[in-house]
């Protein structure tokens, strides 16, 4: 009976080497929970659906392919963590410190980023669908191939951002900064841009129909 437990156990260990799965640390978990403070954790795959983590500290933390669907992460501290492909739907994340933050692939639909800090934050393809973004400070983050499609956008800093391939189709982002932008290729069908500022802004190839430019500054 020992040795067939020995045996299963090593067929489960050696399988998850094989395939590359890692567990998430269980104690770094039961750290964050207890303390919320956990920078520099090793948080992968952690289930924290739901979880009250507002004004966490996760610093510096790799939270890559976590579950945080529904959670509070109100004023957390997530500079220069690692979320990438992490689920975010519905999670709110107001006033969140995200400076050089990594999410790429993340799915952000329908998350509250208002007034969130993404200054030079990587959201490389990220799913932004229908997110609040009022407020929010992108200034040179990486938006290419990101959807924004019906995100909230408002009063906010876009300067020299990177939208290349991107859509922010339907987006209200009516006078919103988006001075030196790169929207190569981007779709912007739909967009309000309403008292914008787009000096300097790289529109090549862009998709501008039924956009709203009224008293807008163009390139």
């Amino acid at each position: 009976m020992k040795l067939g437990i020995l045996t299963t156990t090593g067929l489960v260990i050696a399988m998850g080497l094989a395939s590359g799965v890692k567990a998430e640390n269980v104690s770094h978990v039961k750290q964050l929970l207890e303390t919320k403070k956990c920078n520099q954790c090793d948080l992968t795959g952690a289930k924290l659906a739901g979880m009250n983590l507002s004004g966490a500290d996760l610093s510096g933390a790799n939270l890559r392919g976590a579950n945080l669907n529904g959670a509070n992460l109100d004023e957390a501290k997530l500079n220069e963590a690692n979320l990438k492909q992490a689920k975010l739907q519905g999670a709110s994340l107001i006033g969140a410190k995200m400076h050089g933050a990594n999410l790429e692939g993340a799915d952000l639909s329908r998350a509250n980023l208002s007034l969130a800090g993404l200054v030079i934050a990587s959201l490389k393809n990220t799913n932004l669908t229908s997110a609040n973004l009022i407020g929010a400070n992108l200034e040179s983050a990486n938006l290419a191939g990101a959807n924004l499609r019906n995100a909230r956008q408002s009063v906010a800093n876009l300067a020299n951002v990177s939208l290349r391939g991107g859509s922010l189709s339907g987006i209200d982002v009516q006078g919103v900064n988006l001075r030196d932008a790169n929207l190569t290729n981007a779709n912007l069908n739909g967009a309000n841009l309403n008292g914008s500022d787009l000096t300097g802004a790289n529109l090549k190839n862009a998709n501008m129909a039924n956009v709203d430019l009224k008293n807008a500054s163009l390139p």
